[in-house]
């Protein structure tokens, strides 16, 4: 089933509906870490997000659901074309070429539905690759701790809501992740429970070496996690302007 406008702005006012009291967690808490957004948001039954910790104020916990909402919503772009168009679809074989479409939908279903257990994001730079690395870190996977991600203070300065797809240039131009809530599912993969120890990794993350996966080793294309990136940036391009606005390949 394609969405409708109607449909549309029916899971978007869910969606803010879910996102009017976001929730701050607190690591020494013995409770069960949960999301401020588990519940229907745009196409998902039992979305699941990570826990936000204490260290992130209002303004970083706003930003944060909102690229979370907007996870769901490309993941479930992404996943509705995958139902009507199969393999066949030229957007799937620009993206995963003849790669295994149940692997594709997997991983969708991973993202987006399995639980989030201790996942968590922080805006503490603990590690200190923040203040390291300014103007290019925008958030960091932390080895001393894999369940944890670091979003750090460039993602909120360079991130963009994906409602401005389309209007500040073409994907091949600024890159999937220039999209918060695409960006956020390349830091989900980063973590071992999500990419399931490195099944789904950046194997190739230019575009040149993207396309190339699709076309001469599908068995990577659909492991790779910058394939999954433009494959849904470019399919919610899609439904903001007739083609899409990917640019010249």
């Amino acid at each position: 089933m394609k969405f409708s406008t109607s449909n549309y702005m029916a899971l978007a006012t869910i969606a803010t509906c879910a996102l009017a009291a976001p929730v701050i967690y607190d690591t020494n808490s013995t409770a069960e870490l949960m999301s401020p957004l588990s519940q229907e948001v745009l196409g998902w039954s039992h979305a699941t997000f990570p826990a936000i910790y204490q260290t992130c104020n209002e303004t970083n916990t706003r930003m944060l659901n909102a690229a979370f909402k907007d996870t769901a919503e490309v993941t479930a772009y992404g996943k509705s074309r995958l139902l009507n168009y199969g393999i066949d679809d030229a957007y799937y074989k620009r993206w995963f070429g003849n790669g295994s479409i149940f692997t594709v939908m997997g991983v969708f279903d991973q993202l987006m539905e399995a639980s989030k257990g201790s996942m968590l994001m922080r805006c503490d730079d603990a590690d200190g690759l923040c203040a390291a690395n300014p103007n290019y870190y925008a958030g960091h996977h932390r080895e001393s701790a894999p369940a944890e991600t670091v979003i750090c203070d460039y993602f909120y300065n360079s991130k963009k809501p994906l409602s401005t797809i389309c209007f500040e240039g073409s994907i091949v131009d600024v890159g999937p992740k220039h999209y918060a809530g695409i960006d956020m599912l390349h830091r989900y993969l980063h973590l071992p429970t999500m990419n399931m120890d490195d099944y789904i990794s950046e194997y190739a993350e230019t575009l040149e070496e993207v396309i190339d996966y699709a076309q001469n080793n599908a068995t990577f294309a659909v492991k790779n996690v910058d394939n999954y990136l433009y494959y849904l940036a470019d399919v919610y391009s899609s439904s903001v302007i007739p083609g899409g606005c990917l640019g010249e390949l």
